[in-house]
């Protein structure tokens, strides 16, 4: 923790959602005694599901749909794509893992909820 001591910190995340990843990564940063931490994110999730938190920096907002691409994946699918696209339902039925077909809903690696 020590290395960090009166350093300016920058993180760097590919989306937020809902925030509570940031949130609970922002309270341990807390006790590093960082000088400054700043948060950029390439996207940011318009969602209900929101606590609130914001990035100080985001490149782009979204709508509330699941997107895959530019190292976003679903179940290790299209991470490789150059581009960012939203999938649809039918998307989301045919590459859903195995465990995945009866329970539309997918846990992404953050622990976070998404269609």
């Amino acid at each position: 923790a020590d290395s960090y001591k009166d350093r300016d910190l920058l993180i760097v995340e590919d989306i937020v959602d809902t925030g509570r990843t940031m949130t609970r990564l922002n309270k341990y940063l807390d006790t590093l005694n960082a000088r400054t931490v700043k948060v950029v994110s390439l996207l940011v999730k318009r969602t209900p599901l929101s606590c609130g938190y914001r990035p100080d920096f985001a490149g782009f907002e979204i709508p509330d749909d699941f997107v895959v691409g530019y190292a976003l994946d679903y179940n290790d699918y299209f991470r490789d794509l150059h581009h960012i696209c939203v999938i649809n339902q039918a998307g989301l039925d045919y590459f859903a893992a195995p465990d995945d077909k009866f329970n539309l809903l997918s846990t992404d690696a953050d622990g976070e909820t998404q269609p």
